[in-house]
């Protein structure tokens, strides 16, 4: 009888065990706002010739959405997402025109240290990122005269994080600085900032 019972007792604690890893690794879902300064790379030429002084963008705003699948170890997790972003001081006249956008896809692995409310992760990933900057200034009407510029990159990009996170129940927050890096043969552009994604574990 003595037995049986230590036999339950065990049993009820290794199911107890795998219940609670469970709830730690579980699917997760992270959907939320991201803010990137463009301060490394600003466009001085654009700078001098805009009939408004200083005028490449200061900053990105945008939406951060990605999946967050865990492995066998417990440490490591698994990460496919997607990004968007555009300046928030583009504008559109019948002489000047300036904007900056960009984003992709990207998926990595997301080394962290965590328990069943709390954390601390970390991001590296790769992915296929594209980034556009285009100004215009038309200055008279002689078009022999029209200023544009374009800056793009396309093709293979990096993101790397650092970040904590909390959660009650299946709900939690998940705030992080982040660093986004996109190269291409036009140009290359390297962002950094921070997102503040809300979570959602199944």
């Amino acid at each position: 009888m003595k037995k049986i019972f230590i036999l339950i007792l065990m049993s009820a604690c290794l199911n107890l065990a795998g219940q609670t890893e469970k709830r730690i690794n579980g699917i997760r879902l992270e959907t939320g706002f991201l803010f990137h300064w463009n301060t490394l790379n600003t466009d001085h030429y654009i700078d001098y010739v805009s009939p408004s002084g200083p005028n490449s963008a200061s900053g990105l705003t945008g939406a951060d959405l990605r999946i967050v699948f865990p492995t066998k170890f417990m440490n490591l997790d698994l990460i496919a997402g997607t990004l968007f972003e555009k300046c928030w001081d583009s504008y559109l006249t019948s002489s000047h025109n300036y904007s900056m956008n960009g984003g992709g896809v990207y998926a990595g692995i997301s080394p962290c240290i965590k328990t069943k409310n709390f954390g601390f992760t970390s991001l590296f990933a790769i992915g296929m990122l594209s980034y556009k900057e285009y100004f215009y200034y038309a200055p008279d009407s002689n078009l022999s005269s029209i200023i544009e510029r374009k800056k793009y990159s396309s093709g293979p990009g990096a993101i790397s994080s650092l970040g904590i996170y909390g959660r009650i129940g299946p709900v939690g927050v998940h705030p992080q600085l982040q660093a986004v890096f996109s190269g291409g043969s036009n140009a290359s552009f390297l962002f950094y900032g921070f997102i503040l994604p809300l979570t959602v574990q199944f």
